[in-house]
């Protein structure tokens, strides 16, 4: 059994600014050089968006035009939380679940990304586990953590 993955990272941003950046922004931050579907194709996608409501997804465009989906909004708290099934590279029916949480903490926002649910993935789920604790650590820390530090400049 797989335990669940919390990563955090505190912004120099209201909660507000850091979950708008989260999610309008996406693009701005999310390295999709080296994570997303088109990365593993040898490719780099040419953006990545958030439908911004309750069963709305998560997409990227490819460099071809098409959008590949990664993920669906099952919880929209504008400016505090979001949740989604996350799929990406894998059908909806294995997907695991992702909350994100904005926080005031001080001047800043303390942003907490809890990815649950691997075990669901059968055999496979203590190597995505592995592969998603450094991964967030690189998304949501160094590229999100950074692009916020450089917004709020």
């Amino acid at each position: 059994m797989t335990e669940k993955l919390v990563k955090s990272v505190t912004v120099p941003l209201p909660p507000d600014e850091a979950f708008a950046l989260f999610t309008d922004d996406i693009a701005s931050w999310w390295p999709l050089d080296s994570h997303s579907l088109s990365a593993a194709g040898g490719e780099t996608a040419t953006s990545v968006a958030v439908e911004p409501r309750e069963g709305g997804q998560i997409f990227e465009t490819m460099p071809d035009g098409r959008t590949a989906p990664w993920a669906t909004i099952t919880e929209w708290q504008q400016g505090e939380r979001l949740s989604f099934d996350w799929y990406v590279g894998r059908d909806r029916e294995d997907a695991t679940q992702v909350q994100v949480s904005f926080t005031p903490d001080g001047t800043g926002t303390r942003v907490e990304l809890i990815h649950d649910g691997f075990d669901r993935l059968g055999s496979e789920a203590e190597t995505a586990c592995a592969n998603y604790n450094t991964g967030w650590d690189h998304v949501l820390g160094a590229c999100y953590g950074t692009r916020c530090q450089k917004q709020a400049a």
